[in-house]
């Protein structure tokens, strides 16, 4: 005499389905974190560096993807080991010269081969720092913060290596009244006669 009715087998094959339910979702939800982990990374801004672009304590989402299959600009913002201290936190800066040019600082103002920079917004002038000048090498960027008079940068811990990059910055998240991607921002560096 057979032990196993049609309603145990079925029964049966019901726990076989949601166990195969289960290992899929599982799998699915591990292939997306995995995804997550390597593209975003969550930001705390510490400190005045970046204002009035990027405020102490907000939070912002990091892409570390896209800029490694791309290219970064001029006037991105990126976070970035520590170059004088890899065991403190990762720092907030904003790229503003490029692999390859010249960049000097006279009279509290930044020269791009030669080209003063004009932002929009108008930024503080860098103020307490001696005349500087770099060519950056291939794959280094200049970076500093936006609040010029009171951040450190590539003038005081020279050019960035890109291997140094942990991302871009992408978008706010907190506070709410904050919430939103990178405040605008652009850059130019022509010569008078728009070279």
């Amino acid at each position: 005499m057979n032990d196993h009715s049609p309603w145990q087998s079925l029964k049966e094959e019901r726990t076989k389905l949601n166990a195969l339910e289960i290992i899929r979702f599982l799998l699915i939800f591990l292939v997306i974190f995995v995804g997550v982990q390597l593209s975003l990374q969550s930001f705390v801004v510490d400190g005045v560096s970046m204002e009035p672009g990027f405020h102490n304590n907000q939070y912002l989402v990091v892409d570390k993807l896209t800029y490694r299959i791309g290219s970064l600009n001029r006037g991105d913002v990126i976070v970035f080991e520590n170059p004088q201290n890899p065991d403190n936190p990762p720092l907030i800066k904003r790229i503003i010269g490029l692999p390859g040019e010249q960049v000097e600082i006279k009279a509290g103002h930044f020269y791009i081969d030669g080209n003063r920079l004009d932002e929009t917004p108008v930024l503080s002038e860098v103020t307490g720092y001696q005349d500087y000048s770099v060519t950056l090498p291939p794959d280094h960027y200049f970076v500093i913060g936006d609040n010029r008079s009171n951040s450190t940068g590539s003038h005081i811990f020279g050019p960035l290596s890109k291997d140094a990059i942990v991302g871009r910055v992408w978008l706010c998240y907190w506070p709410p009244s904050e919430w939103g991607l990178n405040p605008d921002y652009s850059a130019s560096a022509e010569s008078p006669d728009g070279s």
